[in-house]
């Protein structure tokens, strides 16, 4: 929601007086409404068609599956930030990630605009751009959208199924298409800024894009660069409605009953230390470590209450993002039916927001506080002490240790084409490709606790040759934690900085995805039947995938806990050495061939009661390296009982195999959020 918006734009004519050529006609350019097939115009002679829907068809409206087609200025004027938010209004794109989302993963930031089609998942939604594939900008093979040439954009093309056949094996919830603008000749600039309705959180956006024909128009050339920015929010409590902590929770009175409630708190956690057990239960440590009672609330249910005293957690609000992204484009047309082409991309993004704050709650993490333990306050040992009460679990909050668990990620997305276009008689088009991309994303989370430097540190005991509170395992295992200071949890503010540091690490992780694409396809109508022009499509396509993943030592480390009393169960001799972001070294790849055909056939034209019956037909073989043969098919018929009225079904097969990570990931560990 923008308050205030910031606009300028300039374009500079191209000083050779040539019209600019479109990849399709007018009527293309017209935002359709969602789920509706776009008819456009028929293209400029000379013009590269691009259809999502069909490589046969040419015209979308046709297909029978429908194709929405959008503009890039309608998109503009419905989300005026990114081309990405403009997308997320439809219904089809419903499910999928802002730009500006956090969350907490296994594997880090969770930032960046991730289309998902139908809410079927991004690794099942294929991109591509001008109808080839999309460099991945995430170790799933994923695209961040953000980091696409959005100036040079002029509409997306979305079909919503049966698309594997046509554009590969991968594409079950469908194919979003991307077309770019590489015929644009003169020079534009854009700046925007906008800032929310409450006055925080700046957005800033500039975009500089040139285009040039040169040698009799023969040649072309275009380029762009763009740039984006915005803070961020870091807590849903810099807005009254966060603040209230609204949220559901199971009603304890009705069981598998949910009920809506504001000011939701842990119920077994306090910041200074909640007692969980023993007979000093459901009472909490005051700053100055001794006991006060605990309020309740007037509800709890499991691990949540409604009021009272337990802990509030605000979690990120909105990511902070940088955005940058350069792309260039050149062609040349060597003959009148041969245009040979490149184009290149390098893309920068860095996205920062906070996980949450470090936590260990009863029931899940938290801590088990021995009798003897050298921070507790004489009153309350001297009750351990009479009741023989060997130890008391706690429940934590740990808002003393500074600012919360942060993540910072920084991507550089490289991305290369060349390739050739050759067209012939009988409407014959001839295009092939080779591309090869490569992202680098680096990921740290900052302020993560190493677990067993936090259980270790939380048993302090007093060293009976000095007198000084130490570790207890530096006494029974000398060595084995070096370095080991003692918590004192007792009381908000309790904890020593030197403590919070030795508990406290950085996990991180780097991944380089590579994606090398040789494609080739012809397209032609060879013949004609009564019913009319018979449209054929068929290629062929080469892909070979490779990850390396690599970690710091502590993430995919085993929790052995040797000698610590009290870690808890749910991380003993398990993987995941820290309380968030434990990511495992990965190294793997595959590669696989595809085959295609596909055939638009009219079959019947102008007869009583039937205006139009066509057939459109599609098959795909694709061989894994890792799994071996699969075939993919779609058939589909458009019935025009009489003009104007159409009805269409498509029946089809599509299949997705396994990416890298899935493949070869193995094991990963990361706590409920």
């Amino acid at each position: 929601m923008f308050r205030g918006i910031l606009l300028a734009s300039t374009c500079v004519p191209a000083l050779i007086a040539a019209p600019v050529s479109a990849q399709e006609g007018a009527g293309a350019e017209i935002a359709q409404a969602a789920d509706r097939a776009a008819a456009p115009a028929e293209p400029q002679e000379g013009a590269a068609i691009v259809v999502t829907g069909s490589r046969a068809i040419r015209d979308g409206s046709q297909a029978p599956t429908p194709v929405t087609v959008i503009s890039s200025d309608a998109l503009t004027k419905a989300q005026p930030g990114l081309i990405a938010e403009g997308l997320n209004q439809l219904p089809a794109f419903r499910g999928s990630t802002r730009p500006t989302g956090g969350f907490t993963a296994a594997t880090g930031p969770g930032t960046g605009s991730y289309l998902n089609l139908r809410n079927l998942g991004t690794q099942r939604t294929l991109v591509l751009v001008d109808g080839r594939r999309a460099a991945p900008s995430a170790r799933d093979g994923s695209t961040d959208i953000n980091l696409l040439p959005e100036p040079l954009i002029k509409r997306v093309d979305v079909v919503t199924g049966g698309a594997s056949a046509a554009y590969g094996s991968d594409a079950v919830a469908g194919v979003v298409n991307f077309v770019l603008d590489t015929r644009f000749t003169g020079l534009k600039a854009t700046l925007q800024s906008g800032i929310s309705g409450r006055g925080d959180v700046p957005t800033y956006k500039a975009s500089l894009t040139a285009g040039h024909s040169f040698a009799e128009r023969r040649g072309r050339i275009v380029a762009s660069a763009s740039y984006y920015d915005a803070g961020g929010l870091q807590s849903v409590a810099e807005r009254s409605w966060g603040r209230r902590a609204t949220g559901f929770l199971s009603n304890p009175a009705v069981p598998g009953q949910l009920i809506f409630r504001d000011d939701l708190r842990a119920s077994t956690a306090a910041p200074g230390g909640l007692i969980l057990s023993g007979p000093l239960a459901m009472q909490q440590f005051a700053p100055d470590g001794t006991l006060v009672p605990f309020s309740r609330g007037t509800l709890q249910s499991g691990l949540i209450q409604v009021g009272g005293d337990g802990a509030q957690v605000f979690s990120n609000l909105s990511a902070a993002i940088r955005t940058q992204s350069y792309f260039a484009h050149g062609e040349f047309d060597v003959t009148p039916t041969l245009t040979l082409f490149g184009e290149g991309s390098l893309a920068l993004a860095r996205n920062h927001y906070n996980q949450v704050q470090q936590f260990n709650l009863g029931g899940f993490n938290g801590f088990t506080i021995y009798s003897g333990n050298a921070f507790l306050d004489p009153s309350v040992q001297q009750v351990l002490t009479a009741t023989n009460t060997p130890a008391f679990a706690m429940g934590r909050l740990n808002f003393d240790f500074g600012d919360p668990a942060n993540a910072t990620a920084k991507a550089r997305t490289m991305d290369f084409k060349a390739g050739f276009r050759f067209t012939g008689p009988s409407d014959l088009l001839v295009e092939g490709y080779y591309g090869h991309s490569k992202n680098r994303t680096k990921i740290r989370t900052d302020n993560n606790v190493v677990l067993e430097r936090l259980y270790a540190a939380a048993d302090a005991v007093r060293d009976p040759a000095s007198g000084q509170i130490v570790c207890r395992v530096s006494l029974t295992n000398p060595g084995l934690y070096p370095g080991c200071v003692p918590l004192n949890l007792f009381g908000q503010g309790a904890p020593s900085q030197e403590a919070i540091d030795y508990v406290e690490g950085t996990a991180a992780y780097r991944t380089d995805f590579t994606q090398d694409v040789a494609d080739i396809s012809v397209r032609a109508r060879p013949f004609s039947t009564w019913a009319g022009e018979v449209s054929l499509a068929a290629g062929g396509q080469y892909r070979r995938i490779e990850l390396d993943q690599v970690s710091d030592d502590i993430g995919p480390s085993v929790n052995d806990a040797t000698g610590i009393r009290g870690f808890p169960a749910a991380y003993l001799n398990q993987p995941g050495g820290y309380l968030l972001t434990n990511v495992f070294p990965v190294s793997g790849g595959y590669h696989l061939w595809e085959l295609f055909a596909e055939a638009a056939v009219p079959l019947a034209r102008d007869l009583p009661f039937l205006h139009a019956l066509d057939l459109n037909a599609a098959v795909r073989y694709t061989d894994y390296s890792t799994s071996g043969g699969v075939t993919t098919w779609k058939a589909g018929l458009v019935w025009e009982p009489v003009s104007g009225v159409r009805l269409r079904g498509t029946v089809s097969r599509d299949i997705r195999a396994p990416n890298v990570p899935e493949l070869f990931a193995g094991t990963f560990r990361t706590p409920a959020r």
